[in-house]
C-alpha cells in the first residue's frame, strides 16, 4: 500500500492532512477487510511508532487477528491504548452506545493531554467509529454530540484523528464539511454522487460503476483528486497459541 496514502489517511501529525476522514460503503463491500489491511500496513511505517488505534465496532467484529482481544469496558479500552498499538472496543449495550463512544473520545483527549516527562515520546491517536450512522444526531441534518464535534474540530491540534464509517456519504453531518481531509469509498449508493458533488465539489459519476467486487477509491479532499484501487488481499494472522497459565484481568 502507498506510504503517502497511509499517512494521509491516518497519521495524526498535526499537518494539513491530519483532519478526520470518512469511509462510505454498503454492507458486504469488504470495508472491514480493507480497513484491517490499511491499519496493518500503517504499523510497518516508523512514523506510526507512537500512534494508537482504537476501533469501535457495534457489530462486535474485527479482523485484526487473535492477538487483539476486544473489550466492552471503556476503562479497559483506554488502559489498553496506553499499552497496545491496536485496541478493539465493542459497545454491547445499544442503550448506552452514544455514551460509550463519547467516553472513549473524552478518554483519548485526556490521554493526549496527560503530563509526561520531556524525554517521553509524544503519543498520537486514531479513533475509528464503524457504523457511525447509528449514533444519534449523526446525519446530514442532525447535531452530533459535543464529544464527536470535538473529535472532528479539535482533534488535529491534539494529534487525534477520527475516521467515521457509514453506509452512505449522505449520513455525514454538515459539521464534517471542511473538517475532513479524505474519503474512502467502495460500493456506494449512486444517490451519494449528488451529495458529493454538492458538499465536496467532486463528481463520482465516472467511478461509481467501477467500485463493485471489492474495488475501492481514495478521495483526496484537499487537492480534489480521486485514486482508484483494485481489491486487496486479506491480512493473514497466525493462530494464537493456547495459554496454559490462568488468565487474569488487566486490573488483577
Amino acid at each position: 500500500m502507498s506510504k503517502e496514502l497511509i499517512e494521509n489517511l491516518f497519521l495524526p501529525d498535526g499537518g494539513p492532512y491530519a483532519l478526520s476522514s470518512a469511509m462510505a460503503a454498503r454492507s458486504g463491500s469488504g470495508k472491514t477487510t480493507l480497513l484491517t489491511k490499511l491499519i496493518t500496513d500503517s504499523r510497518k511505517n516508523p512514523k506510526f511508532k507512537e500512534t494508537r488505534f482504537i476501533y469501535i465496532s457495534v457489530k462486535e467484529e474485527h479482523l485484526f487477528g487473535p492477538e487483539v482481544e476486544p473489550t466492552a469496558d471503556v476503562g479497559t479500552a483506554l488502559k489498553s491504548m496506553t499499552e497496545n498499538p491496536i485496541t478493539v472496543f465493542y459497545p454491547i449495550d445499544s442503550e448506552f452506545y452514544e455514551d460509550d463512544v463519547d467516553s472513549i473520545i473524552q478518554g483519548v483527549f485526556a490521554l493526549s493531554g496527560a503530563k509526561r516527562k520531556k524525554k517521553d515520546p509524544i503519543p498520537s491517536f486514531v479513533i475509528i467509529i464503524d457504523d457511525a450512522n447509528i449514533i444519534k444526531g449523526f446525519d446530514s441534518r442532525g447535531q452530533p454530540s459535543p464529544m464527536v464535534k470535538k473529535l472532528a474540530i479539535a482533534g488535529r491540534s491534539k494529534r487525534i484523528r477520527g475516521m467515521f464509517i457509514t453506509h452512505r456519504l449522505g449520513s455525514l453531518p454538515r459539521l464534517m464539511n471542511g473538517n475532513l481531509s479524505s474519503l474512502l469509498i467502495m460500493n456506494i449508493n449512486p444517490m451519494d454522487n449528488e451529495y458529493a458533488r454538492k458538499i465536496f465539489g467532486i463528481d463520482f459519476d465516472e467511478i461509481i460503476g467501477e467500485l463493485g467486487e471489492y474495488r475501492w477509491a481514495y478521495v483526496d479532499l484537499l487537492d480534489e483528486t480521486i485514486h482508484k484501487y483494485n481489491p486487496i488481499e486479506p491480512v493473514e494472522f497466525k493462530a494464537k497459541p493456547k495459554k496454559k497459565s490462568k488468565r487474569f484481568s488487566v486490573f488483577s
